[in-house]
């Protein structure tokens, strides 16, 4: 399967370290970083640079999302279907969009579920999900590295069978 999938109006691609300066700005946000369970803030363009390589090296299912040739955020799923927008790109549907792509990848590639989930308090976050399918499974405490706060965050799963009968 190839590393470059394309959309209506997105394209999903491998980062490159000509990227590390837009994905630290974007996600370097407190406003986009807050939501997230992995990424700490400040995020710099270390930070950036490590992540990136993290991709090349391999074993990462991880893309940044561009429209035309502007990257605008990114996505993945490595453990569980992840993906974050710079601020200045929400409300559009990018995110269901390139999710979208990204599943029919994974079911492609013969898994039977894919797991996910959000802090409750970011409303987007959950409509993404739910618009894609996914179901509540369990609630848990998970820590924003980004603040140090806990949050409540509520684990989904989107089952091969439900997708399926969707498309």
């Amino acid at each position: 399967m190839t590393d470059l999938m394309t959309t209506e109006r997105l394209t999903l691609r491998p980062p490159r370290m000509g990227d590390a300066a837009v994905i630290a700005a974007l996600v370097g946000d407190l406003e986009v970083s807050r939501w997230l369970t992995r990424v700490p803030h400040p995020y710099g363009l270390q930070d950036a640079w490590d992540f990136i390589r993290q991709v090349e090296a391999g074993g990462c299912n991880t893309f940044v999302i561009c429209a035309g040739d502007l990257v605008v955020g990114c996505i993945g799923t490595e453990r569980e279907l992840g993906y974050w927008l710079g601020q200045n790109h929400w409300g559009r549907g990018y995110a269901t969009e390139a999710a979208r792509a990204l599943i029919k990848r994974h079911f492609a590639r013969g898994h039977a579920e894919l797991v996910s989930g959000y802090f409750t308090e970011n409303a987007a976050s959950r409509n993404v999900l739910v618009k894609l399918g996914f179901v509540p499974t369990s609630q848990e405490q998970a820590l924003c590295p980004a603040t140090g706060d806990r949050h409540v965050l509520q684990r989904m799963v989107l089952t091969r069978n439900t997708w399926e009968a969707r498309i």
